[in-house]
C-alpha cells in the first residue's frame, strides 16, 4: 500500500505535510493521519476549501482565476498550493486538491466527472499532476489518495 510507504517515509524524513483540500472534503488529511505514530509525526494540518468563497477569502486565491479557469483547475489549484504554504509555515510539503468527485461543479467533455488536480509544493518547487479516475465517490478518493502517496514518494527519493 503506497499511502502506508508514504507515511513511513515522511516519519524517518521527519517531515511534515498539511492539506489544502477541495474536491476530496479532508479525505487526504484524514488517510495521512490514520497510521501508527504518522498521524502526530506527520500530519500538520489541512483546510478544507470545499466552496470557492473560502478559496478566495481564507486562502486569498485571485478570484479572476477561478472565474477564468474554474474552482477546479490546475491553475486554482497550484494557487491554492503556494497560498497554502503561506498559511502552514512550517509545513515541509502542502497538498493541494480540486477536481470532479461526482456530478456537478465545471464538468464538461474536456474535463469530466473522475478529474482532480494536485499540486505539491516542496522546497521551493511545485509539482502538478492531473488524473482522470473511474468509479462510485469513495472508489475515486481511494485512488486519488493512492496517487498522492505516490506523487510524494516520487518526489521524496529524488531529494
Amino acid at each position: 500500500m503506497l499511502l502506508k510507504q508514504c507515511c513511513d517515509l515522511l516519519e524517518r524524513k521527519n517531515l511534515t505535510v498539511a492539506f489544502i483540500e477541495s474536491a476530496s472534503s479532508g479525505y487526504l488529511s484524514s488517510q495521512f493521519s490514520i497510521y501508527k505514530n504518522s498521524g502526530a509525526d506527520i500530519l500538520l494540518g489541512g483546510l478544507v476549501s470545499y466552496d470557492p468563497s473560502i478559496k478566495i477569502s481564507i486562502l486569498q486565491v485571485d478570484p479572476s482565476l477561478i472565474e477564468k479557469y474554474s474552482a477546479e483547475s490546475a491553475e486554482v489549484t497550484k494557487a491554492m498550493a503556494v497560498q497554502g504554504k503561506k498559511l502552514f509555515t512550517t509545513a515541509d510539503i502542502i497538498v493541494s486538491c480540486t477536481g470532479l468527485l461526482k456530478p456537478g461543479g465545471s464538468a464538461s467533455l474536456e474535463k469530466p466527472e473522475g478529474t482532480f488536480f494536485i499540486s505539491i509544493h516542496f522546497q521551493n518547487t511545485l509539482s502538478n499532476f492531473k488524473y482522470f479516475i473511474e468509479g462510485e465517490p469513495l472508489t475515486r478518493l481511494n485512488q486519488l489518495t493512492e496517487n498522492v502517496a505516490k506523487e510524494i514518494l516520487k518526489i521524496l527519493n529524488f531529494v
